[in-house]
């Protein structure tokens, strides 16, 4: 198989935990286990590390440039691409690199699976965590403060974005992206879950070139997958995540997937690292361990 491209991001410096995140490093060295016992799959792994000086923001700002620059070259050379985050601030330099990679007739489709909307501004946030931010930067609704850590001048058409798995959300957030137009599918009224996301890639991919998947672990029923920071109860099924990744892994307009919010610390007998590795094979068509 083709070399996967993986981006390990060794920061939670936008979540409410430690800044430093060992996720990628867990599921990097898991991997290569892998490689080398089963010759799959096969990822030429790149790693950022945050900075322990300096001003949060600063750093963000700084590590988001550094993704960004990454993403913006694959995705330039049609070159598909995992990255692996400790929490899902790290979407505004994944996806920004690759909004910017776009030439003029390119549109970007993104597909973001979570259980939460991150459509918050600092002007809007209870909680001021910036891994709560990144749809509203994303989409350049933001204000001053959360404009500077964006590390691009272009941003995602609302009409080109789908939310899908929401069951936790303030009144803010839903106004913003009620607002913009973007369409939003609650998790309770998601019947079959893989004829949901193959029906949103296909119209997404009747109106973009590019297209991209954000996957925040809480998305998943929290019983399956309970090493996150924010978990939510009544998640989607691991198993149906798993059947509906399969339906859209063969898709060339897809360039990049993302796996974000894993918390180590939460976790039970390896229950989300295992489950993470499972999609990556899922995903990339590979022989499962």
């Amino acid at each position: 198989m083709a070399v996967i491209q993986a981006l390990g991001i060794a920061s939670s410096l936008g979540g409410p935990h430690n800044p430093h995140s060992n996720a990628a490093e867990l599921i990097r060295d898991h991997l290569r286990y892998y490689a080398t016992e089963l010759k799959q799959p096969q990822l030429q792994w790149h790693m950022v590390y945050p900075k322990r000086n300096g001003t949060k923001d600063a750093e963000l700002q700084r590590l988001n440039q550094r993704i960004s620059q990454y993403t913006h070259y694959w995705a330039q050379s049609n070159t598909p691409f995992l990255a692996i985050d400790g929490d899902h601030s790290c979407a505004m330099g994944i996806w920004s690199g690759v909004l910017q990679s776009l030439k003029k007739d390119q549109r970007f489709g993104l597909i973001w699976l979570d259980a939460h909307m991150d459509a918050h501004t600092f002007c809007t946030s209870p909680t001021q965590n910036i891994h709560g931010m990144p749809i509203a930067a994303l989409l350049g609704t933001t204000d001053k403060q959360l404009a500077h850590l964006y590390p691009g001048n272009k941003f995602i058409k609302p009409e080109n974005l789908v939310l899908m798995g929401i069951r936790s959300f303030e009144a803010q957030e839903y106004k913003l992206l009620k607002t913009r137009g973007i369409k939003i599918i609650f998790s309770d009224s998601i019947n079959d879950f893989s004829q949901n996301l193959l029906s949103v890639a296909q119209q997404l991919s009747l109106k973009t070139e590019v297209m991209g998947i954000s996957i925040d672990m809480d998305f998943i029923e929290p019983l399956e997958a309970p090493g996150v920071a924010t978990p939510v109860a009544h998640g989607i099924k691991a198993q149906e995540l798993i059947n509906a990744l399969k339906l859209i892994r063969h898709w060339p307009k897809v360039v990049g997937l993302e796996l974000s919010e894993y918390y180590p610390q939460s976790d039970q007998k390896n229950k989300t690292l295992e489950l993470m590795e499972k999609i990556i094979f899922t995903f990339y068509n590979c022989k499962s361990p």
